[in-house]
């Protein structure tokens, strides 16, 4: 029977051709050894074709598919065919290609450059491959933040899926009838991912059929870290096709996320705005949210994890990225080429499978040694131009688009400790040393923590707090400053951090009125960890390497927000670097 407009069932289907981020290569077992591009030919003719063969042979069934505009590159390189399936599926309106990032990068922890670049670059490789690229937006490991609005919009993106456990962790469980059909985010549309709902007693209903790693489905749930067990099983692709046949035939319309939209659009609901929402990833009570990629351990290959190690690389390179630039503008150098492949390497190396969930060393690897090749690439270009424009010691800045011969540089005075910090460090001492850097307004402290070598690998800094406000910058929005109040949250607790990690994309957050820490992501880019039980803010690295000294440096800011987030901007945004 044909399917009623009132009834939608959905899908969204997460693949990821970086699922094991650089191969099998030294894993733990030497049977399933495998190169980078073994395992991504792999995930796709197991796992990802049998899908598009599933809903090629149904052509009235809707499907959103979700991929890093990687993905789509290996296919034109190695698996045309496959291509060519997701083409026909695309432009004959079945399948919604999504495609927010070409790396699946840890966006949310970085400034809005480090992802623009990847936008730009994975919307150039859907038109290169004649891929209708979907408006809908859906990220790696669920990644999601009220700051992506705008960003959105300005791409040409149109509806964000938002995860229900990013939204019920932050607020609860939702009402028995499921969230409202969509709601305002901005200019544009934001729906509930994976949760049903009955609106208005039945004038509108939705389902989700498949919400999980795409490549989980037609292997039996298997997933590519097994690839004796990860083949193409015909029964379990036959189960979900007689489920979706099951619900079809009950009057429900198999649809994508847009048409679901479109539909509610025309219902009588009226949209509003949702509640504030915190950045995040969409299972933050089982991996403890972001802190798994900022700082937090994972269950299996924890010894072999490196979060700061790898994410303060990250940092770095993007910096030397950013300062590289504007030194080949100065110096009129024709390095075009290799600033786009060092940024594309960038890109791959902010992977969120360098940090989490569960990275072995090949993956450690995979994120240090592409960031590391994209700051030395950044870093042999600066010398160039510094050569050309015969300097000495330059000093770039980013912001101001300039490099010069740099003043000479003066250490700050050292000061007292204006607060008291609580540093846990088993076995390990610590040096805590503040300086004065401005004595006016605002008031600018910076404090070192140099951690002695030791066996403990979970080292934390806390830092004390006296407000109810929490004033930080979503993901993507580096310049706007915005105020949640604790209050209005209801954090859950069942994670083991018994409150919410943020990544503070440019490392500010507040800890008073006007009173603001902010982290040198150069030297600590760990997640900052709030709780409702208290207004402490805590730093915390669970991965800290054995036997090595450690380093973090944070600055306080007496001062607005304003006047901090031009402080964070300088450190993390748009530096200023002596080179």
């Amino acid at each position: 029977s044909p399917a009623q407009a009132d009834k939608y069932a959905v899908s969204m289907f997460h693949f990821n051709v970086q699922y094991v981020a650089g191969g099998l290569r030294g894993f733990a077992i030497e049977a399933w050894d495998q190169t980078d591009e073994e395992n991504q030919d792999m995930i796709i003719e197991e796992s990802f074709e049998p899908v598009l063969d599933l809903f090629l042979a149904h052509p009235g069934w809707g499907v959103d598919l979700e991929m890093q505009g990687l993905m789509v590159e290996v296919m034109a390189e190695r698996h045309p065919t496959v291509l060519n399936k997701l083409r026909t599926l695309a432009k004959n309106g079945q399948a919604s290609v999504i495609s927010f990032h070409y790396s699946d990068q840890l966006f949310t922890g970085f400034p809005y450059e480090a992802w623009e670049d990847s936008v730009r670059r994975t919307q150039q490789v859907f038109e290169d491959n004649d891929i209708p690229l979907s408006k809908t937006v859906f990220c790696q490991e669920g990644q999601a933040a009220m700051g992506m609005a705008q960003a959105m919009e300005d791409w040409g993106y149109e509806t964000l899926v938002w995860p229900k456990n990013l939204w019920r962790s932050q607020h609860g469980e939702f009402p028995p009838d499921g969230p409202d059909p969509y709601y305002t985010f901005g200019n544009l549309d934001l729906v509930v991912g994976s949760q049903g709902l009955n609106y208005n007693s039945g004038e509108l209903e939705l389902t989700w059929t498949f919400f999980n790693d795409g490549e989980l489905l037609a292997t039996g749930d298997w997933d590519p870290y097994f690839p004796t067990f990860f083949k193409y099983k015909e029964e379990a692709v036959e189960e979900y096709e007689a489920k979706l046949q099951n619900l079809e035939d009950n009057g429900w319309k198999i649809a994508t996320v847009a048409e679901y939209v479109e539909a509610a659009k025309e219902s009588s609901h009226t949209p509003s705005d949702p509640p504030d929402l915190f950045d995040g990833t969409w299972q933050p009570e089982s991996t403890n949210g972001v802190f798994r990629w900022l700082g937090g351990p994972g269950a299996i290959w924890f010894n072999q994890e490196r979060d700061n190690a790898v994410r303060t690389l990250n940092a770095i390179a993007y910096r030397e990225l950013l300062a590289a630039r504007v030194a080949a503008d100065e110096a009129d150098l024709d390095v075009d080429d290799e600033l786009d492949e060092a940024w594309r390497l960038l890109t791959l190396g902010m992977v969120t499978d360098a940090t989490g969930i569960n990275p072995y060393k090949g993956e450690v690897l995979y994120g240090i040694s592409h960031a590391g090749e994209a700051a030395r690439m950044a870093r042999n270009i600066i010398d160039q131009a510094k050569a050309e424009l015969a300097l000495d010691k330059a000093a770039i800045d980013v912001a101001a688009e300039s490099m010069e011969e740099a003043d000479p540089q003066t250490s700050p005075a050292e000061t007292t400790a204006p607060i008291t910090l609580e540093i846990v460090a088993d076995g390990r001492t610590v040096n805590e040393t503040w300086y004065e850097i401005t004595t006016g307004d605002p008031k600018i402290r910076m404090v070192e923590l140099e951690f002695s070598a030791g066996d403990s690998r979970e080292i934390s800094v806390t830092f004390p707090g006296n407000t109810d406000d929490i004033v930080f910058t979503s993901a993507l929005v580096d310049d706007v400053p915005v105020t949640y109040d604790r209050a209005d949250f209801n954090f859950s607790t069942d994670g083991i951090l018994d409150g919410w990690p943020m990544a503070l994309t440019n490392g500010m957050i507040n800890i008073d009125d006007d009173l603001f820490v902010i982290k040198d992501q150069g030297l600590v880019h760990l997640a900052a960890i709030i709780r409702q039980v208290d207004q402490d803010v805590t730093f915390m690295d669970g991965t800290a390497t054995r036997g090595s000294t450690v380093t973090w440096r944070f600055w306080l800011v007496e001062g607005t927000a304003s006047q901090a987030l031009d402080l964070a901007d300088e450190i993390n945004v748009k530096p200023v670097l002596i080179r």
